[in-house]
């Protein structure tokens, strides 16, 4: 794989506001999207063979009920070694991120308020990094 319509990103955050607001900025984008309001909403998407989409690089919230973004990265990288993990968080959270020793497991962090032209390049970075080592 070496085609960027090829890649599908998995975007997770439990307000719905904000994954209508990603739907509306990634709409134009050429890669596939995926959208889940949760942690087990994500992990489902990612086992779900029915889909036929394969998820690439997912993008969490840490700060999320239930499982949260920093136990959801957790099991994407042991169930899914293969798909690179990026966080969303308010800088209170980069703290919570860097103290559980996951900060090795994630591309990269994305602060909170999103500036959209820097969420489009880091999705689009990853990308990049993501098929250099594919």
């Amino acid at each position: 794989m070496n085609v960027i319509d090829d890649i599908a990103v998995l975007c997770v955050d439990d307000e719905v506001e904000i994954i209508n607001a990603l739907k509306r900025c990634l709409r134009r984008e050429p890669y596939k999207k995926v959208f889940a309001t949760s942690g087990e909403e994500a992990l489902v998407l990612l086992e779900d063979d029915i889909s036929n989409i394969r998820v690439n690089i997912v993008v969490s919230d840490i700060q999320m009920p239930g499982m949260n973004g920093i136990e959801l990265i957790e099991r994407v990288n042991r169930r899914f070694p293969g798909i690179l993990c990026m966080v969303v968080s308010g800088a209170n959270n980069i703290n919570q991120l860097l103290e559980s020793g996951n900060a090795h497991n994630v591309f990269s962090t994305i602060t909170k308020p999103i500036d959209i032209p820097a969420f489009k390049k880091s999705i689009n970075d990853a990308i990049d990094h993501y098929l250099n080592l594919n």
